[in-house]
């Protein structure tokens, strides 16, 4: 394995300052014009967040025999049957709630009671400075924090929030226009790559495409399925305690879980204040463990082990993206901005030449472990991930031998999962086979036994045999 110089390079150092330099005049410049265009490219991002959702669906279909096109006119289909009536079913809901005004009167009454009573608590107490300011009621008080205004009352920012939906649906045909052209401009891509980046380059820029695809494909299946039983899960506590809109609150869990860390919280606050109103302490305070659990269940534990840390995204980078989507776009804006900057990450991490940018969007820094399983990923390694690794291995002082274990135990596990062995991973396979101790014997039925492609009967067992024999040296 070669070692990189590491020497000062002035040159080198210039141009990252210059490639950041046009990082920030491009972020600067996107940002104006998502503000100044938004009623355009509002449902030009939701037509392609639609399209990142079917893209999966369609593969998987493609891949089973149906035309390219089929496959996504039949996930278009599909998918608007069921946002149709998941989006009907919650705007009746909230619309024979809204309507039954002594319903909403006896809500404002109720919550008025419980703000009163939440106020006279000494925590609570000392953040009011006057006994006038005790007084007030909650539409007085949220007045004064700029949340209502002085004549409104909680129900009518409710029937905003209704006529936002309303709006919404009313976009949904020049959203489903964009989505039939990024559709057909998505078929005739491959054919302009070829076209524009003929012979070798043309293989580069595939396996590139190829990667961020099954990345973002990942982010995507991840996100709308982990989403789903968060939502699925709060949709029946929230039922069994008796919470209006329960479908409502269910489905605004499932749009919120596409913002990490936040999104699925803020999701539990309506039903949290409907639980104020209408249950007792105890049940409350049930309710409340139930709904975070879910959320802690479903987005730390669950989505963690099924995707990893492949889709992780600096805090502060999130916070700065949700914050600027909000104040553009609102709550919408949060809702795509987030996932597009994952998506976004994503593509960066699988360029070469911007693969630094993302690991500084990134949570934290790969080990040296990630970093094998990452490149490692198509099966090969580029000529920069093998310099990248080298450079990790100099800072964090691994030894060669120690690499060797490390690497050769991941391409190891990847090629008895994948069923197939690639160059790369023969040759890592082998190296790791020579540099264990005390194994002649299965470092020669590894050279007499393994080739290159798929993985039969006679070569899983040495393998296995292999990778025991790795964690024991490790």
């Amino acid at each position: 394995m070669e070692h990189a110089n590491t020497a000062w390079d002035s040159g080198r150092f210039n141009r990252r300052v210059s490639t950041f330099a046009h990082v920030l005049i491009i972020v600067t410049l996107a940002v104006v014009w998502l503000i100044l265009l938004k009623g355009v490219l509002q449902p030009f991002f939701i037509a392609l967040g639609i399209y990142f959702v079917l893209k999966p669906g369609s593969d998987y279909l493609s891949t089973n025999g149906f035309p390219v096109i089929l496959s996504y006119l039949t996930m278009v289909m599909l998918t608007l049957l069921v946002v149709s009536s998941a989006t009907l079913f919650a705007y009746h809901q909230a619309a024979e709630v809204i309507e039954d005004e002594d319903k909403m009167e006896d809500y404002n009454n109720l919550l008025e009671e419980r703000w009163y009573d939440l106020k006279s608590t000494p925590l609570i107490s000392t953040a009011f400075e006057d006994e006038q300011a005790m007084n007030n009621t909650l539409v007085e008080d949220l007045a004064s924090w700029g949340v209502l205004e002085n004549d409104q009352q909680l129900s009518d920012a409710a029937v905003g929030m209704l006529s936002g939906v309303g709006s919404l649906l009313a976009t949904s045909v020049t959203v489903m226009f964009f989505l039939i052209f990024i559709i057909f401009e998505a078929s005739l891509l491959p054919g302009r790559i070829e076209r524009a980046w003929p012979g070798g380059a043309s293989d580069r820029v595939q396996i590139v495409r190829s990667k961020i695809e099954a990345s973002v494909n990942t982010y995507i299946v991840v996100k709308t399925g982990v989403g789903f039983g968060t939502a699925l899960c709060a949709g029946l506590v929230m039922l069994f305690f008796g919470i209006d809109l329960w479908f409502t609150w269910a489905l605004l869990t499932f749009l919120l879980n596409y913002v990490p860390y936040i999104g699925s919280l803020i999701a539990t606050l309506p039903p949290i204040v409907l639980g104020l109103i209408l249950l007792e302490p105890a049940s409350l305070t049930l309710l409340i463990l139930l709904l975070l659990t879910n959320q802690q269940l479903w987005g730390q534990i669950i989505e963690t082990r099924w995707a990893g840390r492949a889709l992780d995204l600096s805090p502060v980078v999130l916070l700065l993206v949700t914050a600027i989507s909000f104040a553009g776009w609102g709550i919408l804006g949060m809702i795509l901005a987030v996932p597009f900057a994952v998506i976004v990450k994503i593509v960066l991490e699988n360029i070469e030449a911007t693969r630094p940018i993302s690991i500084l969007l990134s949570e934290r820094a790969p080990s040296i472990d990630e970093a094998w399983e990452e490149a490692m990923k198509d099966g090969r390694l580029s000529s920069f991930e093998t310099q990248s690794l080298t450079q990790l291995q100099e800072v964090l002082g691994y030894s060669n031998r120690e690499i060797k274990l490390i690497s050769g135990r991941i391409a190891v596990g990847r090629v008895l999962r994948r069923g197939k062995i690639t160059d790369d991973q023969l040759d890592l396979i082998n190296d790791v086979a020579d540099a264990l101790r005390n194994h002649e014997e299965l470092s020669a039925e590894v050279s007499s036994t393994l080739h290159q492609g798929k993985v039969d009967k006679e070569m899983r067992p040495v393998l296995t045999r292999l990778l025991a024999a790795i964690e024991e040296e490790e």
